[in-house]
């Protein structure tokens, strides 16, 4: 709560106590079961495209590939890759 004039005010819900009302004793404690629900149509992949991997799961060619760094700077980074058509997900070295 903050203070506001001669009351407290409170920042979430706007409820406002008198500065010298007997009330400072008791907690104010806002209870909610409100949730927000976030529902996905469609996931958009915003990875690069290699068009020559092979899912070695479904033999689809075309796989989308990220490239990380999971050794030491001087070894060479990572390639993950996610197939187009089933989704598998494999990794090269």
């Amino acid at each position: 709560m903050i203070s506001s004039g001669n009351v407290f005010v409170c920042t979430s819900c706007g409820f406002e106590v008198e500065k010298n009302s007997k009330n400072h004793s008791k907690k104010i404690v806002s209870k909610s079961n409100n949730k927000e629900v976030v529902l996905i149509k469609e996931e958009k992949n915003a990875e690069p495209l290699d068009s020559d991997a092979v899912c070695p799961k479904c033999k689809h060619v075309g796989a989308y590939f990220l490239l990380k760094q999971t050794r030491s700077a001087d070894e060479p980074e990572t390639k993950f890759y996610t197939c187009e058509a089933c989704g598998y997900r494999w990794r090269e070295y």
